[in-house]
């Protein structure tokens, strides 16, 4: 989720920093979902890491990073899509939603974003610059859910949560999109790929060979998907078990495993030869059931959204997001630092 557009896509004209923003604070006036974020909602705690105050009763899911360095995050509520600028902590909604909610997020270098729909089983892509919904593109199926996103060359994949597959928006021409609501290709996941009973396909990233890697949360590893056929591989995986991540990001030559039930973010490294490897793992004391995270503008930090699954959800309920400095991966560091995994 997440800087992690790697083609071409369909977007608005380009837009100023000063125009983004300005564009921003009017559809953000009058349309707060909650109490509004203070003008100074950034808080610089430890040294590097920084906390961002988000609208009471946002329910953030999932982040991404844009163009300007500008941090956009997704409502789990409705859909609803909210911009901070890391630099000031000011906020503005961009995107008022429409019920379904906002699992995870990208946003591609012209300010589109992408929105996977969880148990709405549809992908939607939203004018960045005026908050206007492009299209909806429904995956297929009463049962479909829409979990995570990448953008690579031919186009955006989203992860299906329920089934066995992986479902492709293919880019046309200079990055058109299809018309909506048909051209989704669903490609399902073979070979070594095995469905669990639960939640499977939870996360999803790019390898540096232009494939795939998806991750299984039932089996608890990592697979490397031919993203033209579907066919799966499954990664070797030292560590911990990655049962119950829920959302990948690469950044820095590692990749990153959200784990909601650890309050934590685990730090793989990725060899061809011999597989992954678990070689620290993000912690701080304010994270709670950390969502999709986004790339910080300085590329040394994640940005991680508390969604907070155990609050039962009011519209007074406080929301914030991390900005974790990633460290050196040694193992050792303060809190919001790399820390041993256990």
């Amino acid at each position: 989720m997440t800087g992690r557009t790697r083609g071409p896509a369909a977007a608005p004209r380009a837009l100023t920093r000063r125009k983004l923003l300005a564009t921003g604070a009017a559809l953000g006036a009058g349309a707060a979902l909650g109490p509004a974020a203070p003008a100074s909602a950034r808080t610089a705690a430890t040294p590097g890491r920084t906390a961002f105050r988000l609208p009471d009763g946002f329910r953030p899911g999932c982040a991404a990073d844009g163009r300007f360095g500008l941090l956009y995050f997704g409502s789990l509520h409705d859909g609803s899509v909210h911009r901070v600028d890391p630099a000031t902590g000011d906020g503005a909604l961009v995107h008022r939603g429409t019920g379904g909610p906002a699992v995870a997020l990208q946003v591609n270098w012209q300010t589109s974003l992408f929105v996977a729909g969880g148990a709405s089983g549809e992908l939607r892509v939203i004018e960045g610059g005026t908050g206007a919904v492009r299209g909806v593109y429904p995956l297929g199926g009463a049962a479909a859910y829409a979990s995570d996103l990448i953008g690579v060359g031919a186009g955006h994949y989203v992860t299906d949560a329920a089934r066995p597959c992986v479902h492709l928006l293919p880019y046309g021409p200079s990055g058109s999109l299809p018309p909506p609501p048909g051209g989704i290709v669903t490609l399902p996941l073979t070979g070594e790929w095995v469905q669990g009973d639960g939640p499977t396909a939870t996360g999803i990233t790019y390898a540096d060979d232009g494939g795939l890697i998806v991750l299984n949360s039932a089996a608890g590893a990592l697979y490397r998907v031919d993203p033209q056929t579907g066919d799966a591989v499954r990664v070797p995986h030292h560590g911990p078990s990655l049962c119950g991540g829920d959302g990948l990001c690469t950044l820095g030559g590692r990749l990153h495993v959200v784990r909601p039930e650890l309050n934590a973010v685990d730090v793989l490294s990725l060899d061809p030869a011999t597989g992954s490897t678990t070689v620290g793992r993000l912690t701080d004391p304010d994270l709670d059931a950390p969502g999709k995270p986004a790339v910080d503008r300085s590329r040394t930090q994640l940005c991680v959204p508390n969604t907070r699954r155990g609050t039962p959800p009011t519209p007074t309920t406080p929301y914030t997001a991390l900005s974790l400095p990633l460290g050196d991966h040694s193992g050792s560091g303060p809190a919001g630092g790399t820390m041993p995994a256990s």
